[in-house]
């Protein structure tokens, strides 16, 4: 069976082809842009714009883009929760078109393509994905390499290797997620015969060279630190596994496919059935068995996409056209259906005052995890301004994560307040060398928490969130802590690196 692809078209079908494409990306950005400014910064946000501020080539937890995307943006549009997140708003319209980019060069018509605009606009996996987090960014890097991996197998043009490997190269400083899809790229190769004719030319090694080229930065960084990533990963693995494992793997994937599960499903059986295509299906395969095992389900989704459009195809070729109306109309419904379901938690309507009321922070901890950031600075400034005199002037504040002292820089008045410092991940390696404190308000530790380190430890307050939402700050205790020793050779002992 060979791939039909869209038919060409003159100027002014084509542009007529572009409205559905311009429509859905206005309706997904009106979206974003009409409810961005409803929650306050998420704690990970609050962690990228400090990460952003110091700024080099490798993280912790991430590579260099997404911290440098934070400074750039909110150096052109100012800090605030609207402006932060109206990056993620313009790259998700883009992931949302991909979804029906993807229909086009499988050969779908225009009818299809819109079906492929209103499955990619009521999705989960990309409405959900409103804060200034990797996820989005890491969603582009995936779907825009699986655009130019389909590419191979349907155009048959080799350059698109060397711009296969500038995608997936970019993909690496955004986040290590797609090294599984690598790999997949890398079997289906290897197990596809016209593909692996390619590697006798020169543009699969100018792609893969692009790739480390542009990847080598944050390599160097890596060993120059001794690879704390590679701690990072083993301590986080534990973390998810013990979250549940394949079993809530298994589940958690499926709320994302939802009522469209069994299109997923169909997309999948189509992409092995079909030879030409299989090479996409072994692709998108081998990320999601590695991340059943050592993942979240998140971390595959961007997979999601192509293969819904892969059967979206497959339901083009039924060949009952009773069936076929049945089975289209089904989609546009279940689609319906998953927008409105989901769009409590996909659509950010909820204020923090009604958060807790309709039990949105325990359902979603993203949620939680927005509110409360200028009630925690006005709290510490007013601890911290109770202190003696004395102590005030050698006081330092230590936050167990890094959304305290994420906020205390953006929120707090740096003529009141001292510095604040974290060691979680890559906050760990901006304490300075000398810090002239012997004591520190230890926010988050109790007493028996960082004996080791103070003379005399007392809990002087415990911090509260506004509207009785529940999150990681909720009660944390304020330690105050004599010193008894300069923090800085104190420091590695607080190191937390999951």
């Amino acid at each position: 069976m060979t791939i039909v692809t869209a038919p060409s078209q003159g100027p002014r079908s084509r542009y007529v082809a572009l409205v559905p494409y311009g429509v859905a990306a206005a309706i997904f950005i009106a979206i974003r842009f009409a409810t961005n400014g409803t929650l306050g910064f998420h704690i990970d946000e609050l962690y990228y714009m400090e990460s952003g501020r110091n700024l080099t080539f490798g993280y912790v937890d991430y590579p260099p883009i997404v911290p440098l995307l934070s400074r750039l943006e909110t150096a052109v549009l100012g800090v605030s929760p609207w402006a932060l997140r109206v990056l993620p708003a313009l790259v998700g319209a883009v992931n949302v078109l991909l979804s029906a980019a993807y229909v086009r060069k499988l050969g779908g018509s225009l009818r299809l393509q819109m079906l492929g605009l209103l499955v990619g606009l009521t999705a989960p996996l990309l409405l959900g994905t409103f804060l200034f987090q990797t996820v989005v960014f890491d969603q582009l890097a995936w779907m825009v390499s699986l655009y130019l991996f389909l590419s191979l197998v349907v155009d048959r043009k080799p350059h698109t290797w060397i711009l296969l490997g500038l995608t997936l190269g970019l993909g690496l400083e955004v986040k290590y997620l797609i090294l599984p899809l690598i790999l997949g790229m890398v079997i289906a190769t290897f197990a596809t015969p016209s593909l692996r004719a390619d590697l006798r030319t020169r543009y699969p090694w100018i792609g893969a060279a692009l790739m480390l080229l542009i990847w080598l930065p944050n390599i160097v960084w890596q060993v120059a630190n001794d690879f704390p990533t590679v701690r990072y990963i083993f301590n986080h693995r534990g973390d998810i596994q013990s979250g549940g494992g394949v079993i809530d793997f298994v589940v958690l994937f499926l709320v994302l496919l939802f009522l469209l599960t069994p299109l997923w499903v169909a997309g999948f059986i189509s992409l092995f059935r079909r030879r030409e295509l299989r090479a996409v299906g072994i692709a998108c395969a081998v990320p999601i068995v590695v991340y059943l095992f050592v993942g979240k389900e998140y971390y595959p989704a961007p997979t999601i996409p192509i293969v819904m459009a892969a059967g979206l195809i497959a339901l083009s070729h039924v060949t009952r056209p009773r069936l076929r109306t049945v089975l289209t109309y089904a989609v546009i419904v279940a689609s319906l259906v998953d927008f409105v379901a989901l769009s409590k938690i996909t659509i950010p309507t909820t204020p923090a005052d009604r958060m807790h009321a309709t039990g949105l922070d325990s359902l979603d901890s993203d949620y939680a995890s927005t509110v409360g950031w200028v009630s925690i600075t006005q709290q510490m400034t007013r601890i911290f301004g109770a202190l003696p005199a004395s102590e005030r002037a050698t006081t330092v504040i230590v936050s167990i994560d890094y959304g305290v002292t994420g906020a205390l820089q953006i929120f707090g008045n740096s003529k009141v307040l001292p510095p604040s410092y974290s060691p979680q991940l890559s906050d760990f390696y901006y304490l300075p060398q000398h810090v002239a404190a012997t004591d520190a308000l230890m926010v988050g530790y109790a007493p028996a928490d960082v004996a080791f380190m103070c003379t005399s430890a007392e809990v002087v307050a415990h911090l509260t969130i506004p509207y009785h939402v529940v999150n990681l700050e909720s009660d944390s205790p304020v330690t105050f802590c004599a010193l008894s020793a300069p923090l800085p050779s104190l420091w590695a002992r607080l190191k937390e690196f999951s």
